[in-house]
């Protein structure tokens, strides 16, 4: 079962990247129609929150693997430190087993060489005695004189003490390569272990190492998966903000011409009709969003009406612009003196021409949803100078 912290990783990926490539497209529930330009505030906003959970969650996520290679680090340091430690210690041991065997071999051919001087010995012994029973030499030996006897038996003693001191330099050989032998045994006793405990921390480290590995592998995993989403997330803001930022360069281009443009005489008044007659669904106003930690301009009102909902010019006045605007789609601007302008955005079908002069109440053109809309509305616009003002107060 997964770990709390990576369960919740998990649904707030899951949860980004559903809010993300599911985002709607069309006008909000309950909505008649919406400003494009709003929706993707609100989607900039919304991915913004997401990416910042997203965020949080891999850096949870880093977090816990970054231990986890740490763990696996020390154990990859115990492992080599093990196997540094057995490689010469099972060296030793193989060396004093070959010497061990060795003297194996030389005790045993100083015991044959030791049992060959005794067998020696003896039938030597048994010879002298046989030859001094036998008749004719018996009688030779007791017919010898007294100076050859004496002979014979310093010849005796002579043999009598090599035979001995044989014996006693094979006894003393023995005895020395016995004590050898122990103590070699007792040397290999103690390489056999040291050996078998360096073996037993590598096969625990090994043990260790085979727990923490699938754990690291898991989450590397997790941390591919978190990276994905984030990069999906964010190439989703990407999108919302060109978007937005498009709609933002439309109305500054719009701006622009009808400052180059001037503005015929007059003065700013209130519109002697309404647009359309449905009420605002979405007003003027900045909005800083306190994830992107910037202020962002909704520069006109939505205004509630059904798809071919015939637009009314607010005021009397000239059109200086008709035609596709951008994200504003079918749009036409009204230049009614005094450097004020209306703006009537996302029309089905425009109904005037660049230079008509219409009075106030006439009909220039139809309610759609062309540009960057998320429905039919109208988005109304005032503007001085060129740029946008609260409309609301004119209407």
């Amino acid at each position: 079962m997964p770990s709390r912290p990576r369960a919740l990783a998990l649904a707030v990926i899951l949860a980004a990247v559903v809010a993300i490539a599911g985002a709607p497209m069309g006008p909000a529930a309950g909505a008649p129609g919406g400003d494009r330009k709003q929706e993707l505030q609100a989607q900039i906003g919304e991915a913004s929150q997401k990416e910042s959970a997203a965020i949080a969650a891999l850096q949870e996520i880093q977090d816990r693997k970054t231990a986890i290679d740490a763990r696996v680090v020390d154990l990859d340091a115990q492992v080599s430190g093990a196997q540094t430690k057995l490689a010469p210690l099972e060296a030793e041991a193989q060396r004093l087993s070959a010497r061990y065997t060795e003297l194996q071999a030389q005790v045993a051919k100083t015991q044959a060489e030791v049992d060959t001087a005794r067998f020696e010995f003896q039938e030597s012994a048994a010879s002298l005695y046989r030859s001094a029973r036998r008749g004719a030499t018996y009688d030779l030996v007791l017919a010898s004189r007294p100076d050859t006897m004496v002979k014979q038996g310093k010849y005796l003693d002579k043999v009598s003490a090599e035979r001995r001191q044989l014996v006693e330099r094979v006894t003393e050989l023995r005895a020395e390569l016995e004590q050898q032998r122990r103590s070699l045994e007792a040397e290999k006793a103690k390489a056999d272990q040291a050996a078998a405990d360096a073996q037993a921390i590598r096969d625990q480290v090994a043990s260790l190492r085979a727990e923490v590995e699938p754990a690291r592998a898991d989450a590397a995993t997790q941390e591919l998966a978190e990276k994905s989403a984030i990069d999906s997330i964010q190439a989703q803001k990407v999108d919302f903000e060109e978007e937005l930022a498009a709609l933002q360069a439309a109305s500054d281009a719009i701006a622009a011409r009808l400052r180059a443009m001037g503005s015929t005489p007059g003065s700013p008044g209130s519109c002697g009709a309404r647009p359309v007659p449905g009420d605002i669904v979405s007003p003027f106003g900045s909005r800083y969003h306190p994830i992107l930690h910037y202020t962002r301009l909704h520069t006109g009102a939505d205004m509630a009406a059904g798809s071919g909902t015939p637009i009314h010019a607010c005021r009397a006045g000239n059109v200086v612009i008709a035609g596709s605007q951008g994200g504003y789609g079918n749009a036409a601007v009204i230049d009614h003196g005094g450097n004020m302008s209306t703006l009537y955005a996302h029309q089905s079908r425009i109904a005037v021409e660049v230079g008509q002069h219409v009075e106030a109440g006439d009909v220039i053109g139809y309610v759609g949803s062309t540009g960057l809309s998320t429905g039919p509305h109208l988005h109304f616009e005032v503007r001085l100078s060129g740029n946008p003002v609260d409309p609301a107060s004119y209407l």
